[in-house]
């Protein structure tokens, strides 16, 4: 039987992206023993996850030989998704017949970025990842996906009764991101939450407690008031996602939790692109970016805008955001009539 390690340590986007690699390797080889190792925070992603027999978590201070020792284990195969110093030592460490690696291209992307985007290409995240499980066999392309667990599930019906909307779709705002510039204008967020309401919908905030003090500036911001489900924990967060109606997100976590789950998104793009490779393509989505040549400014969004006002994300209004979330909650419903 193979037993097999899939290492990605963070960040929450890129762990759930690993959900698609999770996927192949139990189509590919059924029956398996596979081992996830990820940070402590990220762990919940795949809480009652059935493809899955082992999470490890480690909280980010343990050496790399803490690390192997808390695996404990000979893998047939390592797959090393991080693709850092930190996880290539972990890797070594370990017994195993076959060990591979993901090949990045950080410095292209750096260098694009810095070049200010003078050697501007497309990368795609998801494609190195299964680039990397090419010697297994695995030449397929396979979206990711989470399987939430069935309390978590029901915790959230618990939760959306609580708040209650006999009429209208319940729409997730997600107005955090891990980086500042990533932020689109808590003024377009309220004017949003403000249509929302106007033509009947229910607006929920979506987040973690570092969200909080963003959305209750928004909230000031609103003729309406929303309820705030922020700050429940991540496996709660994925359950409550899995039952929006459809949701809003930047370039954030929540975007690859909702396109994991087959939820229907749209996305806000400014600091970052699409281009860097971190949208996969998922069903039902809607990716929003102003087009502006300036952009990407930084890899990940944690560079100050050089231009010293970020029109990329004032450009992109509530009215664009809600006609393109619109297309993809209608596909979404008539591929599920079909």
């Amino acid at each position: 039987m193979e037993n097999i390690l899939v290492i990605r340590f963070s960040s929450l986007g890129d762990v759930v992206m690993a959900s698609a690699v999770v996927e192949a390797l139990s189509i590919e080889f059924p029956g398996s023993s596979l081992t996830v190792l990820t940070k402590t925070a990220y762990a919940p992603v795949f809480k009652g996850d059935n493809r899955i027999d082992r999470v490890v978590n480690i909280t980010g201070g343990e050496t790399p030989f803490q690390i192997a020792r808390m695996l404990d284990s000979h893998f047939s195969s390592v797959i090393d998704l991080h693709g850092t110093m930190r996880s290539r030592i972990v890797a070594g460490l370990l017994k195993s017949s076959l060990k591979l690696t993901i090949h990045k291209h950080s410095l292209s992307r750096r260098l694009m970025v810095r070049s200010r985007n003078l050697y501007r290409r497309k990368f795609d995240v998801l494609g190195s990842y299964f680039e990397t499980l090419k010697p297994l066999g695995i030449n397929s392309r396979i979206l990711p996906s989470l399987r939430p667990d069935g309390n978590v599930i029901k915790a959230a019906e618990q939760l959306f009764s609580k708040i209650g909307n006999s009429h209208g779709r319940i729409i997730g705002l997600a107005p955090g991101s891990r980086h500042p510039m990533k932020l689109w204008p808590e003024t377009s967020w309220a004017d949003l939450a403000d249509i929302l309401f106007q033509r009947g919908d229910m607006p929920v905030f979506i987040g973690d407690s570092s969200d909080q003090e963003c959305i209750d500036t928004i909230s000031k911001k609103m003729r309406g008031k929303a309820p705030s489900l922020a700050g429940v924990d991540l496996s709660l967060t994925i359950g409550v996602i899995s039952r929006l109606d459809g949701i809003v997100t930047n370039d954030s976590g929540p975007m690859h939790i909702a396109g994991a789950l087959s939820r229907p998104f749209a996305a806000i793009f400014g600091p970052t692109h699409p281009n860097l490779g971190f949208v996969p393509g998922y069903t039902n989505s809607a990716i929003l970016h102003s087009g502006f040549l300036c952009s990407p400014c930084s890899v990940h969004g944690q560079t100050p805008c050089r231009m010293k006002k970020r029109k990329c994300m004032e450009a992109i209004t509530a009215d664009m955001v809600l006609r393109e979330l619109d297309c993809v909650m209608a596909a979404h419903t008539g591929n599920n009539h079909a």
